[in-house]
């Protein structure tokens, strides 16, 4: 009677499964991600960068100039003078700029990967905690009813004892009052799990009122990582550095060369007489920039400030968590503990409760007893139960301050 629902030692469901079947942790989290619109975010995050990345890995990143230039005197002078010149240029990187784009562009999709990971895992701790309250609503509304049942039982005991002479008055309207209570109790939980569930439905993008049950899952075992948090906070300081030498880089001036061809008839003066000549030549050019003015100040200065920021951030992140692990570990420790030892209380209580129920009914002892021995006896339930919901919620937060999903093995 007093067995706490082994739902509430966790794992709970996440893809659809037939028709009055339960969710998985595995199912439940697999569907709350494919529908969730923040990781739906972080994934078209993740694209930009990877397109970024293709393109910084170009090896020329400025498109050819084409020039064509045409003259003629046939506004002016009139004399036949005609001159057309076609060229086409491109600009060069020759100090290795090309590299640096590179590394930035992938230091900055590993930290859009990370960030994604990071969504993912904030959505799943989401959706565990959410089952988790499923699972505890679920075990309170079967703890509820059990007491409504008791009630309704005691209140019919205590008439037919009124009836008969053994009890008061009194006792016959305090067991009355009890069932009350025991209804409202109960109604209240019933509204409180189908708000659990709205909750969840929610996270899986179906009808708050669908039909949602919460089942056993077996633990997956999944390999040990860094928090992608800090995996982020590394790659974007690896990225801010990157920018900083490549701004450095681009100090140094790019030459633009150039070929062409030129074609030009102009009029020359002989002892003959004037006269027409053509003449058609290629021509190369090569042109440099001088970085007299313009040396990139505003913008390295800039970027060297970012790099700053990145840094004390990823030092910062690195610590809190160091600190997140710690406690996370600590609340994971206590809750287990809690839960074992008010579980292993509960056959004691049950025990205790039962003795009360054969004394009251052979007279030793007066209602006021037994309703204080239910009470205690109830209470303890709701206690264990409410611990095991903790211990789901503390798991799931061990697991993702760990960089893990909630449907992952404990790390030691």
């Amino acid at each position: 009677m007093l067995a706490v629902s082994a739902t509430l030692t966790l794992f709970l469901a996440a893809a659809p499964v037939p028709e009055g079947g339960g969710w998985t942790l595995g199912q439940l989290v697999g569907e709350a991600l494919a529908k969730s619109p923040e990781v739906a975010a972080a994934r078209a995050e993740e694209t930009g960068a990877e397109g970024e990345l293709a393109a910084d890995s170009r090896w020329v990143r400025q498109n050819p100039q084409l020039e064509v230039e045409y003259g003629t005197d046939a506004v002016t002078q009139d004399e036949g003078e005609r001159r057309l010149s076609v060229s086409i240029s491109q600009q060069l990187e020759v100090a290795g700029q090309r590299g640096l784009r590179v590394e930035r562009a992938e230091a900055a999709l590993a930290a859009a990967k990370a960030r994604r990971r990071a969504v993912e895992l904030s959505v799943a701790r989401e959706a565990a905690d959410a089952a988790a309250e499923v699972a505890r609503r679920e075990a309170l509304v079967k703890l509820a009813e059990d007491v409504l049942a008791a009630a309704r039982a005691l209140e019919e005991a205590t008439a037919r004892r009124f009836s008969a002479g053994d009890v008061s008055e009194l006792e016959r309207n305090t067991a009355a009052l009890e069932r009350a209570r025991a209804e409202a109790r109960a109604a209240q939980a019933r509204a409180e799990l189908a708000s659990a569930r709205a909750s969840v439905n929610r996270l899986l993008g179906r009808p708050a009122s669908a039909a949602l049950s919460v089942a056993l899952e077996a633990v997956a075992v999944e390999p040990p990582v860094e928090p992608p948090e800090l995996v982020a906070a590394r790659a974007e300081a690896e990225a801010a550095q990157a920018e900083v030498k490549l701004l450095r880089r681009e100090r140094i001036p790019d030459p633009t060369v150039s070929l062409g061809y030129e074609r030009e008839r102009e009029r020359e003066e002989h002892l003959t007489g004037p006269d027409l000549h053509s003449g058609a030549m290629v021509v190369a050019r090569l042109s440099l920039p001088l970085p007299l003015w313009n040396r990139n100040q505003g913008e390295l200065a800039a970027a060297r400030a970012r790099q700053a920021v990145r840094e004390a951030e990823r030092e910062g992140r690195e610590r809190e968590v160091a600190a997140e692990r710690v406690s996370a570990r600590e609340s994971f420790e206590a809750a287990r503990t809690a839960e074992a030892a008010l579980t292993a209380a509960l056959p004691g209580i049950e025990r205790n409760l039962s003795l009360v129920q054969r004394a009251y009914e052979a007279g030793e002892l007066g209602l006021d007893a037994l309703l204080l021995a239910r009470e205690r006896a109830f209470s303890a339930r709701g206690e264990a139960i409410d611990a095991a919901a903790a211990l789901a919620r503390a798991r799931a937060a061990l697991l993702r301050a760990s960089g893990r999903l909630p449907t992952g093995e404990v790390p030691r």
